[in-house]
């Protein structure tokens, strides 16, 4: 059964581009004109992944996507934002509302399908590799209450500041004794990716990603509590996106310095 997408732009010419570009790659299309009936077609029929523009008559984008996240048959399908609108602040706020992806009009052809298909397949359930039985397992974290060992499993990601190490982790941040290096050198590389000289992030930290500006893609990380904003290249951006895949970037190239 092929893939079913719902897309709600109230631009007809774009919707008519759109709608024909999406059949012609094999997808089930339903169109919506504005956001009150994109709403309404999104309950008829749930679609697999929702492509929405943000202003529109009746409501916005950003209405739409509240609407759908309270509506438990439609909450975890995937949503991506298309908008003439790049800056920040609309960026954070369709992060914070639950929108998957922010594509920037205007895009091309190849940007589109390669944002679909990256939304679909994240969105397909995997099973979690198990660590090699020499990775580390466990860690030490030091707090102002003591010291504590926590789980490499639960800890979201590791970074440095002010030349010394710390683990984020959902009972708080530790200061650790492992320099990066030594980190790289013992974390499970199918778990863990190395996003710069100070950060080394754990899958399940990574929320969403948009393309930002001049070649650089925002990460939204979870650290237990709330939303974080992380900045990286678009070279370091496609090895995550390959990483994030299940596909095989090696482990020297993932967890050694960018």
């Amino acid at each position: 059964m092929p893939t079913h997408i719902l897309l709600i732009e109230d631009e007809e010419q774009i919707r008519k581009n759109l709608l024909e570009i999406l059949q012609l790659k094999g997808y089930q299309v339903t169109a919506g004109a504005d956001g009150l009936e994109g709403i309404q077609l999104a309950n008829q029929q749930p679609p697999d992944l929702i492509l929405c523009d943000i202003m529109m008559p009746q409501l916005s984008g950003y209405q739409v996507l509240a609407h759908i996240r309270t509506q438990e048959s439609l909450r975890s399908v995937p949503f991506i934002f298309l908008t003439a609108k790049s800056d920040m602040v609309d960026l954070r706020q369709g992060m914070e509302l639950g929108a998957d992806d922010y594509l920037t009009k205007p895009f091309s052809t190849k940007d589109l399908l390669g944002a679909i298909e990256s939304r679909l397949k994240r969105h397909q359930p995997k099973p979690t590799p198990q660590p090699s039985p020499s990775c580390l397992l466990t860690i030490q974290g030091h707090a102002e209450g003591g010291s504590m060992i926590l789980s490499v499993a639960d800890c979201l990601y590791f970074y440095v500041h002010t030349s010394a190490y710390y683990v984020c982790h959902p009972l708080g941040i530790f200061q650790i004794d492992l320099t990066m290096a030594e980190l790289a050198a013992q974390l499970d590389s199918t778990q863990f990716f190395r996003a710069n000289r100070q950060v080394i992030l754990h899958r399940k930290s990574i929320q969403k990603y948009a393309y930002w500006q001049q070649g650089k893609y925002c990460l939204f990380l979870s650290d237990g509590a709330k939303a974080k904003e992380f900045i990286i290249p678009k070279a370091r951006f496609r090895q995550l996106k390959k990483w994030l895949a299940g596909g095989s970037v090696r482990f020297e190239s993932n967890l050694t310095d960018s």
